[in-house]
């Protein structure tokens, strides 16, 4: 079951969204679905490793982070994944800077 919760405004309107069966609060519905359809699949043996917002660092100084929204192994092979509605040139820098980096592909849903 789906809780949003109240008085958050987001400029996309978004609302953050808990998930009773993980007991844990998402940025969006949307986001909320995903993270429970990736739990489900983990339970299965379909995927494995399932991480919730993992960081990775792009610069030290200063410091500058992106969170994806889940991280998970399938068949041996590392997923990145980010569940986006709308797609900024921020996050398309920051996407770009991380695959520069590190070879990393982010999965958008």
């Amino acid at each position: 079951m789906l809780t949003y919760k109240r008085n958050i405004s987001n400029k996309f309107g978004a609302k953050r969204t808990y998930s009773e069966g993980l007991g844990r609060w998402f940025a969006s519905r949307k986001e909320c679905m995903r993270g429970e359809q990736l739990y489900l699949l983990e339970r299965g043996g379909v995927i494995s490793n399932l991480e919730f917002q993992p960081k990775f660092v792009l610069s030290k100084d200063p410091k500058i982070t992106y969170s994806a929204d889940f991280k998970y192994d399938e068949n041996g092979v590392s997923v990145v994944e980010d569940t986006k509605g709308l797609l900024l040139r921020e996050t398309r820098v920051k996407l770009a800077w991380l695959k520069q980096l590190t070879g990393i592909e982010v999965k958008i849903v």
